[in-house]
């Protein structure tokens, strides 16, 4: 858990090829498998992860169906045999009480990293019962088992908020080649996955429903100084054309009025025309 805080983003986001680097006392140590969800390294007698695969169509994986409403999570068995080596192991992991890595699938080759204690085993219903948490509690000393159902709750909320948040950024940078689709920049540290109709408005964390841009342009597009009409041909608000205020006013936003923005090369990952109209009249009340 040490390594993968370490290598993953302060969000908790870790690639496959992080995985791979860790080793212990100078031997590799395998901490995930792409062949299977229960993984157990081979100098360990128990698993250390449990793994949810990445979606294959570029939609958002229905989460919350992996969450009972008590706030745990539902891992499922591997098969349909309680017996399975897969299913004992994490069934002996509870009763030693130990922590796992919880890798769920935001992308190919990406992952949403947090701990995990199994806490309850339903046979009858092949699921496993599990807290979740950020990999900072874990590597506090906190034991999981222990949280009250205020911080259990609190911590799983989190996780599925980053889960949520870090999946759509990941989805709209791949979809814009990690490339503001206003002023091209391409360094990726700089850009973020912007929403065209805003989670408060009931927008949905999918590519259709998002924009890359850089930080600067995302924060002038979500306060309405830059408009996107449904034709993709960006707007600057009137009294921010009009103002002199130096280079970076000239060519950071005045300069781009007019201009088309880059979009993905698949239709099915492009902005939605209506989402757009909607955004595109609130910019125009704000004008």
């Amino acid at each position: 858990m040490d390594h993968v805080r370490r290598v993953s983003t302060s969000e908790g986001v870790v690639s496959w090829q992080q995985l791979k680097q860790f080793s212990y006392l100078g031997e590799p140590v395998e901490l995930a498998s792409a062949a299977k969800g229960i993984f157990k390294p081979r100098q360990l007698a128990l698993p250390i992860s449990i793994r949810t695969t990445p979606p294959r169509d570029g939609l958002d994986a229905p989460y919350e169906d992996e969450v009972s409403e008590d706030e745990f999570l539902l891992y499922r068995y591997r098969g349909t045999d309680p017996n399975h080596p897969d299913n004992a192991g994490l069934r002996a992991v509870m009763t030693e009480g130990l922590p796992l890595l919880y890798l769920h699938g935001i992308a190919r080759g990406i992952y949403h990293v947090s701990a995990a204690a199994i806490v309850d085993d339903d046979r009858a219903d092949l699921t496993f019962k599990a807290v979740l948490a950020d990999l900072q509690v874990a590597g506090s000393g906190t034991e999981l088992t222990t949280l009250n159902d205020r911080d259990r709750s609190y911590q799983m909320r989190l996780v599925k908020t980053r889960v949520r948040q870090q999946a759509f950024r990941v989805r709209v940078l791949a979809a814009y080649r990690s490339t503001c689709a206003l002023c091209r920049l391409r360094h990726a540290e700089l850009l973020d996955a912007a929403h065209i109709i805003r989670d408060v408005d009931g927008g949905r964390p999918i590519v259709p429903n998002g924009l890359s841009l850089c930080k600067i342009h995302h924060a002038a597009y979500d306060a309405n100084i830059i408009g996107i009409r449904p034709d993709l041909v960006a707007e600057i608000r009137g009294d921010v054309r009009r103002e002199v205020d130096g280079p970076m006013l000239a060519h950071g936003l005045q300069e781009f009025h007019g201009k088309t923005i880059r979009t993905p090369r698949s239709p099915s990952t492009a902005p939605e025309p209506t989402a757009l109209e909607q955004r595109y009249e609130e910019f125009l009340a704000a004008s």
